[in-house]
């Protein structure tokens, strides 16, 4: 993965994916289907009014004209805006994908689920 510019990862369906979060740490772009883990983890590239944001192509539809509108995005970004190709390449390798980061979400959703405690008990 290090040293490609663009992992295409396709999958049809996906728990959790390594690949891609491997990919963004080492300066790889990925492009992928919208399932699963790889939803959760590549953010979709937009440019907004204050700058762009993302770290990839997510693509809802999983058959050939989604893939090819994934990377025919990145591909035009990368052939012709190459500085915003290296701010999708900065943006990515400074993820945080630690377990230390997981582990506070998980908190956190715990603290969330104990602030609206169930109105009765089932028994």
């Amino acid at each position: 993965i290090a040293g490609a510019d663009i992992l295409l990862m396709p999958s049809r369906y996906e728990p959790c994916g390594l690949p891609q979060m491997y990919a963004q740490r080492y300066g790889t772009i990925p492009v992928v289907h919208a399932t699963g883990g790889l939803k959760d983890s590549v953010e979709q590239y937009e440019v907004t009014e204050t700058g762009s944001v993302g770290t990839g192509w997510k693509f809802g539809n999983c058959d050939a004209n989604g893939l090819k509108w994934g990377l025919w995005n990145a591909l035009n970004v990368c052939k012709k805006n190459p500085e915003e190709w290296n701010g999708l390449i900065q943006r990515g390798m400074s993820r945080d994908f630690s377990w230390r980061k997981s582990a506070e979400h998980y908190v956190q959703l715990m603290d969330w689920a104990m602030m609206d405690p169930p109105r009765h008990e089932p028994w």
